[in-house]
C-alpha cells in the first residue's frame, strides 16, 4: 500500500523539476512557455495527495 505514497512523491518531485526548469530554458531561447506553470500545479497536487495518503495509513 505504500507504493502509492512513494509513486506520488516521486511523480510530484519530477513534475516540479520539469515545471521549474522549462521556463528557464525557454527564457534563454526566447520562447514563451505556457504549460510550465500548469505542470508545477500538478506537481504540487501530486505531493499533497501523497501526504494525504500517508496520513490515511497512520
Amino acid at each position: 500500500m505504500e507504493i502509492g505514497i512513494i509513486l506520488g512523491t516521486i511523480l510530484g518531485i519530477l513534475l516540479l523539476i520539469i515545471g521549474i526548469v522549462s521556463p528557464l530554458v525557454s527564457k534563454c531561447k526566447g520562447i514563451r512557455n505556457k504549460w510550465a506553470w500548469q505542470v508545477v500545479l500538478l506537481g504540487c497536487c501530486a505531493i499533497m495527495t501523497a501526504i494525504v495518503n500517508s496520513f490515511i495509513l497512520l
